[in-house]
């Protein structure tokens, strides 16, 4: 008896290592399966579940601390959810408001949404206040990829996470809606915003006359230089979008103040003598703006688009100093004055 109480004692250990034997290859087997996706939200290992990648439309569950890179390839890792954020354009508010976000503090000039006019300032997109921006104790600071490039140094030796993102492209300010939405744990806001973005951006596009027009867009510096937008602008990538013909795509020249515009001379503007002519005018009130002045610039007169008053101002918040998440509402204002017809359901 003895022996067989021995036998069935060994026989129950056999059995209790093959059932973890498998349970240990079917574990493996699993997280072999995982594979980490390029330009996701991904976690440092120290316990906390990885973000994971998901498709476009769909919601991303983010778990902190988080590791996101941002649009000008930079890791930034974020420790536990954002509460005190500062946005320093009027490009990054604007994200940060789109997917139901909060700030403590923005840029100066910014004034949408009108909630912001109450928050504190840290100075201008161009001229950043470091100081004030510590002051503010921020656990996030989201700057523009596009405009603040060159202070990346000195937003690095705040040592607080910094989160690039810019809109140059309809495709831009998705992927910074994005980004802002996994870095505030508010991705299912921000997927539901891209979703309806897409939606009213299609069908604007689909409002598109049948017909080809050809424009230029137009913006002066403080030398009274023209220059011309081309299509990898924010504002001549929408002109694409709406199938515009963009001369300017074909010149070459100096590059301005403006990134994205070429110099443009009379001859060139003779030349190509668009359909259309759209401009922008940087300068405040009381300033002049461009469409009111171009027929006064020698050469300009005699375009086709200056006789027949197909010279058009655009917003210079939505096309030059905040490209952001209000691209359909820029896209429709741009319609109508490229084909002279409204726009339906605005």
């Amino acid at each position: 008896m003895k022996h067989f109480g021995s036998w069935g004692a060994y026989m129950k250990k056999l059995l209790s290592l093959l059932l973890l034997g498998a349970v240990l290859i079917l574990v493996a087997a699993a997280c072999g399966g995982e594979e980490e996706v390029e330009g996701t939200a991904t976690a440092p290992a120290t316990g906390t579940p990885a973000a994971t990648a998901a498709p476009t439309g769909t919601t991303v569950a983010v778990g902190y601390p988080l590791m996101l890179k941002d649009m000008m390839g930079r890791s930034v890792t974020i420790a536990a959810q954002p509460q005190r954020v500062v946005a320093t354009s009027p490009t990054t508010v604007e994200m940060v408001y789109a997917v139901d976000g909060t700030l403590v503090a923005r840029e100066a000039t910014s004034d949408y949404p009108p909630a912001v006019a109450e928050l504190p300032t840290v100075g201008r997109a161009y001229a950043p206040d470091f100081e004030g921006i510590v002051a503010q104790t921020p656990d996030l600071v989201i700057a523009d990829a596009i405009n603040q490039a060159r202070f990346v140094q000195q937003f690095e030796a705040l040592q607080v996470p910094v989160l690039m993102v810019g809109a140059a492209s309809f495709d831009d300010v998705e992927t910074a809606m994005r980004l802002v939405g996994q870095a505030l744990g508010l991705s299912e806001n921000a997927e539901q915003a891209i979703s309806d973005l897409g939606k009213d951006r299609d069908a604007v596009i689909a409002q598109v006359p049948q017909q080809t027009v050809k424009t230029l867009i137009l913006i002066m510096d403080a030398d009274r230089r023209i220059y011309a937008a081309k299509p990898d602008t924010y504002v001549g990538s929408l002109a694409q979008l709406l199938k515009a013909e963009n001369p300017a795509a074909g010149l070459s020249g100096a590059a301005g103040p403006y990134p994205g515009y070429v110099l443009l001379s009379q001859e060139q503007a003779v030349t190509e003598n668009p359909d259309v002519i759209l401009t922008i005018s940087p300068a405040p009130s009381p300033a002049p703006q461009l469409s009111d002045t171009l027929k006064d610039v020698p050469g300009y007169s005699d375009l086709d688009a200056v006789k027949t008053g197909n010279v058009h101002e655009l917003d210079v918040k939505l096309f030059l100093q905040a490209p952001g998440p209000r691209v359909v509402e820029a896209m429709k204002q741009m319609l109508p004055l490229l084909y002279g017809t409204a726009v339906e359901g605005d």
